[in-house]
């Protein structure tokens, strides 16, 4: 899977779709928790790093 460079505000967004809520927020990181108890945490920034946004979602999308 091939990813844009994406911004925080987008990978907050397309986790929010995914059905994931914002439970904290320190500094630059956002902590967000799935009603199936998964969590993600991701760094809030201008530009997320290609390879940090594509694990990130392949971590969302996999159920433990």
């Amino acid at each position: 899977m091939k990813l844009p460079l994406l911004s925080g505000q987008e990978v907050l967004a397309a986790l929010k779709r995914m059905g994931f809520k914002e439970v904290h927020r320190k500094g630059s990181h956002v902590k967000m928790k799935h009603p199936d108890g998964r969590k993600i945490v991701f760094p809030y920034h201008n530009e997320v790093d290609k390879i940090y946004s594509k694990r990130c979602f392949k971590r969302c999308r996999d159920k433990y």
